[in-house]
């Protein structure tokens, strides 16, 4: 038993739900792929202080696990390691970004 939990402690991911069809391989490049679409996001959704980035971060990271894990079972006729999962991905975060410039709406955009 504690043999289970220390390796448990010791996978970097272990923290993270089942992410679908993401690998240990996707899932880090996942989150690089969120990070520079936040910071692209940013310029398109208003300004909430220091939370802007952050928040902008974790909406598409979270839009890219929940594409992966609601289309686990998608069958694309390409790369089923890495390239149906980064597709999924950015599927998802492309949804997430929508999501956020309604939610998060710049000034100038407010009519």
């Amino acid at each position: 038993m504690l043999e289970e939990l220390l390796y448990s402690l010791s996978s970097p991911l272990s923290w993270l739900p089942d992410p679908g069809s993401l690998s240990e391989e996707t899932l880090p490049l996942s989150l690089l792929f969120s990070s520079a679409g936040a910071l692209i996001l940013s310029k398109f959704t208003g300004t909430m202080g220091g939370l802007t980035l952050p928040l902008n971060v974790s909406a598409l990271f979270i839009g890219s696990m929940l594409s992966n894990w609601l289309l686990q079972g998608l069958d694309l006729r390409i790369d089923q390691q890495i390239h149906q999962p980064l597709f999924v991905s950015m599927a998802g975060m492309i949804l997430a970004a929508f999501a956020m410039m309604w939610w998060i709406q710049d000034d100038r955009t407010k009519v």
